[in-house]
């Protein structure tokens, strides 16, 4: 156990100097959300909890050497908190989502900006197959979504697998460079051939979150292990690794949620998604 940093003087409480032990005795222990100002009134961070008082009371009582530096940062630039009971937890949780799409404060990360959520689309177009990174579902072709962080790495994941079932290729040099760059295409096109409809079944099921054998053909489909470089293999390995986490907390989490909360529509917004999960099925 590292033992504790020592102090000539006690670490500064800003928060309990600026507003006083009274106004934290006050907060009530109940569930709700916070907002943390600061100057010029400027929203800093929004945050929830089932106890207001502990919650708050942790950042009254933050010290350097036990807290993350962001929480340091961020009590030291606090100027006003404000806060608001809700009927229960979840009900919290949503007040923060809203309060989080609205404000997008400087210190929160998590569940601001739902417009950078992504679509995948996949369509037939003449002797092709047509794959997208959209931004919204107004395309034509199959549309799946919207997704997460995460989707565009599993799209770039994708790309790079079909190709090399269809390639073979026996080097990384051979790749395309727009599939090994650090933001895919957001349009790629396969040739189809005989077997296509096989491999348009495996992907329209596995974007659905009906199922994931496509990991199963792609991972059958890629070129032996002992013909390749371990470059290009651990590249194989990692972007289906990339794929299995994706599909669970993508595809088929999505299904979940479709299925749990009775939508109708394939597609979930991109505004509804942080929500729906709020109300997820809990596991037992």
């Amino acid at each position: 156990m590292p033992a504790q940093q020592l102090h000539l003087f006690k670490p500064a409480k800003p928060l309990l100097l600026r507003f006083g032990a009274e106004f934290f005795r006050a907060i009530p222990a109940k569930p709700g959300v916070y907002i943390m100002g600061g100057e010029a009134e400027r929203i800093l961070y929004v945050g929830q909890s089932k106890n207001l008082r502990r919650r708050l009371a942790s950042y009254k009582n933050a010290r350097p050497d036990r807290c993350a530096r962001k929480i340091i940062r961020l009590v030291h630039s606090v100027r006003s908190i404000v806060w608001e009971e809700c009927g229960s937890p979840e009900n919290a949780r949503l007040k923060e989502n809203e309060l989080l799409r609205i404000h997008r404060p400087k210190f929160n990360r998590v569940n601001t900006y739902p417009q950078a959520y992504r679509f995948i689309g996949i369509e037939r177009a003449n002797e092709k197959l047509v794959f997208r990174l959209l931004n919204d579902a107004n395309a034509t072709g199959n549309i799946f979504g919207a997704f997460k962080s995460g989707c565009a790495r599993a799209y770039a994941s994708l790309l790079r697998l079909l190709w090399t079932t269809r390639q073979q290729p026996l080097s990384p040099f051979d790749f395309p460079a727009p599939l090994l760059a650090a933001k895919p295409p957001r349009e790629y096109f396969v040739p189809i051939e005989a077997r296509t409809s096989d491999w348009t079944e495996l992907m329209e099921k596995f974007f659905a979150g009906e199922s994931d054998v496509l990991l199963a053909a792609l991972a059958n489909a890629l070129p032996k292990s002992e013909t390749i470089c371990a470059f290009q293999r651990n590249l194989h390995l990692n972007d289906l690794e990339i794929l299995t986490e994706f599909f669970e907390h993508g595809p088929k989490r999505n299904r979940s949620l479709r299925e749990h909360h009775g939508l109708r529509e394939p597609l979930i917004a991109k505004e509804q998604l942080d929500d729906l999960l709020i109300t997820a099925v809990r596991k037992s």
